[in-house]
């Protein structure tokens, strides 16, 4: 089944009431952080109950990802306990080339023997903070077979350049990760916009329908009540899906070329772009029965 990750929810590792709050029962994935949202004092503790923390949030049917730290000595820590406790996917903050990825390769692969999981089973989520780190994008996303998605750190892309986390600022460089993305065959994630706020949902809609259109197809989120917008925003409209069924029967019927719908040029470009909505419908649709079966 194809990665599906409209939402993903972060959440303090180390926080029981955020863990095992019902309300990730929403979201795609749920990403339990280990680095921004936990004080140095705490990054210990915090790795010593990400087993029941994966366990608790695991049962609402979300994937679960772990954000782990920069440092090569937190890194490889909270690798062994991730991989440990289960988690799909690690997320890994300020990557800046491609070595930044290979270096994390044996740490991951001894950490799944150690678990007796498969080797090659952890999946990456490759987070770009610094112009460094845009710069040398495509060989990182290239890296390692693991990745499965990109995102850029506006906050922190913003302030590497001095300058605020803009929409006018954001626009370009997700539009070159996006170009990156699909070009290494992996998930472009996150919103063109500064997205702190959480009490102006009208707002963020707006961001996350803009950012959908530049090519987005998903994005974490810092607060539950963003968790449905996503989704909405991020899956196909129903006047996306009959159009797409539309397209989809004229060309069985149509045959080899180019035919027309409702007074429209299908071509192969345009058919190709309807069989992948309904392909995410169907994985969409997937994802929420393997959730709810949980």
């Amino acid at each position: 089944m194809t990665t599906v990750w409209r939402s993903l929810q972060y959440v303090p590792a180390h926080r029981d009431k955020h863990v095992t709050s019902s309300r990730l029962a929403q979201a795609d994935g749920v990403i339990l952080d280990l680095e921004d949202a936990v004080p140095t004092e705490d990054k210990t503790a915090a790795r010593k109950v990400l087993k029941s923390a994966v366990n608790a949030v695991g049962r609402w049917g979300a994937d679960v990802l772990v954000r782990i730290n920069a440092e090569p000595d937190l890194a490889d820590a909270d690798i062994a306990a991730a991989v440990a406790a289960g988690a799909v996917a690690l997320v890994v903050p300020k990557v800046e080339s491609a070595n930044d990825i290979l270096r994390l390769e044996p740490v991951i692969a001894s950490a799944e023997r150690a678990a007796g999981r498969e080797v090659g089973a952890t999946r990456l989520v490759v987070l770009i903070e610094t112009a460094r780190g845009f710069l040398s994008m495509s060989a990182s996303l290239g890296a390692s077979a693991r990745i499965a998605a990109v995102n850029l750190g506006n906050e922190d892309f913003a302030r590497d350049l001095g300058v605020e986390p803009s929409e006018e600022l954001l626009t370009y460089p997700r539009q070159q990760m996006i170009i990156a993305a699909v070009a290494a065959g992996v998930l472009p994630l996150g919103l063109a916009g500064p997205a702190t706020r959480f009490d102006d949902l009208d707002a963020y809609r707006r961001l996350a329908e803009r950012s959908r259109r530049l090519g987005h197809v998903g994005a974490t989120c810092i607060h539950p009540d963003q968790i449905a917008v996503l989704n909405q925003v991020f899956a196909p409209s129903e006047a996306e899906v009959s159009e797409a069924l539309a397209i989809v029967d004229a060309a069985r019927m149509a045959g080899q070329g180019a035919f027309a719908v409702n007074g429209r040029m299908i071509d192969k470009p345009v058919l190709s772009r309807a069989v992948g909505v309904l392909d995410r419908k169907s994985s969409i649709e997937s994802k929420s029965k393997s959730s709810s079966n949980k």
